[in-house]
Formats: structure tokens, C-alpha cells, sequence
């Protein structure tokens, strides 16, 4: 399946994922490093459950907020595609948006694009927050997503993660 297309079947509401068959996760003291991959990340305490839905790193879900955070991480295909390129597409398939900021930014010393907007998937009216990271030949999508009247609950729990994710040095670069 293609990469966005995945993105985009993830970004669904809770009770869907629910009927995918969502398993918990085990994080050790709120903090997820996988290692097979060359990222950390501390993860919000209170609230917050760790669910498998597909193909992500990591998702969180709090219920009280009706929010989801998620991590995915791949390999990018065609080492020249732009941090442009690579967030428009992201959002391919999402209806009605309306792009409530758009900025480039640092994410622990890498290029990253930070987004929020409001959207539908499946007709159902969600405002998403994502933060997206291009690091040597990978990329990384952070992202934060509940109902519009929801949004500002747990968003600073998603940002204060956002702020912990660090980029784990290669044996190149820590020599």
C-alpha cells in the first residue's frame, strides 16, 4: 500500500480503530526508543493509552480528549523528494481543508514542516497537528488528531513530546 495512503487509513476515528483490532503496546516509564529505529520520543503520562493500529511506530490514545497521537516513520522513497513534497502528499485524500498554519521549523536539529489544519476523513470532521521530519533518508510524521472542539485538551501534551523527539547519532556522525 502507499505510503500516504496508509497515513491517511490511520488518521480515523477511535471507534474504528477499535474495530481494526487495536492491541496495547508496553512502554517502559513513558519513554518509546524502538530499536530498530534511530529516534527517542517521551511520551505524555496521564491519560494516554499505547495502541497498535498498523504500520506506525507508535499511537496513543486518550480518551477523555478523544485525541490520538502517532509516530510513522519510512524510508523515503527517491532521496531528492523535497520536505514540500513530502507534506503535501501527506494529506492527499483529506476533504475540505483549511491549513491553519503551515511553517517550516527545527526538530532536534533537522528540517521539519509544522502544520495545523481542519479536515474530514470519512466524514467525520477532524483538526490534525503534524509535525514532519526529514532526517538523512528517512522521514517522520508526528502527529496529533481529535474533533475540532476537542483540539486544545491535549495538545500541549503532543507538543511537549514533539519537544523530546531526538535523533539517536549514527556510528558515522559519533565519531
Amino acid at each position: 500500500m502507499h505510503y500516504f495512503t496508509q497515513t491517511i487509513c490511520q488518521l480515523c476515528p477511535f471507534f474504528f480503530m477499535l474495530a481494526l483490532g487495536c492491541t496495547p503496546l508496553q512502554v517502559k516509564d513513558g519513554h518509546f526508543s524502538p530499536s530498530h529505529k534511530k529516534y527517542s520520543v517521551t511520551l505524555p503520562g496521564k491519560g494516554w493509552e499505547a495502541i497498535k493500529v498498523g504500520k506506525e511506530d507508535i499511537a496513543l490514545w486518550n480518551g477523555q480528549s478523544r485525541a490520538t497521537i502517532a509516530c510513522i516513520s519510512s524510508e523515503i522513497q527517491g532521496r531528492n523528494s523535497s520536505l514540500e513534497a513530502l507534506h503535501r502528499q501527506l494529506f492527499i485524500g483529506m476533504k475540505d481543508k483549511n491549513i491553519l498554519l503551515d511553517e517550516p521549523l527545527l526538530v532536534d536539529n533537522q528540517q521539519a514542516m509544522h502544520t495545523i489544519l481542519l479536515c474530514t476523513v470519512d466524514n467525520y470532521p477532524i483538526k490534525i497537528e503534524s509535525y514532519i521530519i526529514k532526517c538523512e533518508n528517512k522521514i517522520y510524521d508526528f502527529l496529533y488528531w481529535t474533533p475540532p472542539d476537542f483540539f486544545d485538551y491535549a495538545q500541549n501534551d503532543f507538543k511537549n513530546s514533539v519537544k523530546s523527539f531526538r535523533f539517536k547519532p549514527t556510528e558515522e556522525q559519533s565519531r
